[in-house]
């Protein structure tokens, strides 16, 4: 991964480090799990506070790595609570990273990002489980809450810990929403964009 100033690319707002670097910025900067598609741009930007950027990539590395939800339902969260939030950095890397794998195509990633709520989906294939994760982030990106029907339907699906895996999900990923929002975070090239007719900004 080159880190040298010329390929360093412009944000509206927080400039993205640029070296020289310390031992921690460059472990940081350097530290990434994905081979190809890589989020250089938001390592970059967080380098600006190194010490709370390495806390966010273990705590972003725990959620992606080390959960036992299944990742589709995981990524599901993910990618509708960055679309909740007009977060199209972290939205449209998760998409294309993972959707694929995911067996999530362009139809239901679309339906993420435009369905006004989980029960104006309009993709005929998702099951009863996916629309459950979209309920929850739902929820949780409304009222930082899960409903009692909500929390009882997810616990009576999943066991506990993977509940909390998915609120979790949500969770963080609404804080890196606010973070490459705030941050004017720029797109990664080779990322996924909104889709037309997208209107959360």
């Amino acid at each position: 991964m080159s880190v040298e100033p010329e390929n360093i690319p412009h944000s509206d707002r927080l400039p993205l480090k640029r070296p020289p670097y310390d031992e921690l910025t460059l472990n940081s900067i350097r530290n990434t799990a994905f081979k190809g598609l890589s989020p250089h741009n938001l390592r970059l930007s967080m380098a600006n506070q190194p010490v709370l950027g390495a806390k966010f990539q273990q705590l972003a590395h725990s959620v992606l790595f080390e959960s036992e939800i299944p990742l589709r339902f995981k990524e599901i969260a993910i990618m509708r609570t960055t679309a909740l939030t007009g977060a199209e950095y972290p939205w449209g890397m998760h998409v294309a990273i993972y959707g694929e794998r995911c067996k999530l195509d362009r139809v239901a990633v679309d339906d993420l990002a435009l369905a006004e709520s989980w029960e104006a989906l309009s993709d005929p294939r998702w099951s009863s489980q996916d629309r459950l994760v979209i309920r929850m982030a739902d929820e949780l990106y409304r009222d930082t809450n899960l409903s009692d029907e909500t929390w009882q339907l997810a616990t009576n699906t999943w066991p506990v810990p993977q509940v909390v895996e998915l609120v979790f999900a949500s969770g963080v990923y609404h804080l890196a929403s606010y973070f490459t929002k705030t941050a004017a975070v720029p797109l990664e090239e080779g990322q996924a964009r909104f889709p037309d007719g997208y209107r959360r900004r």
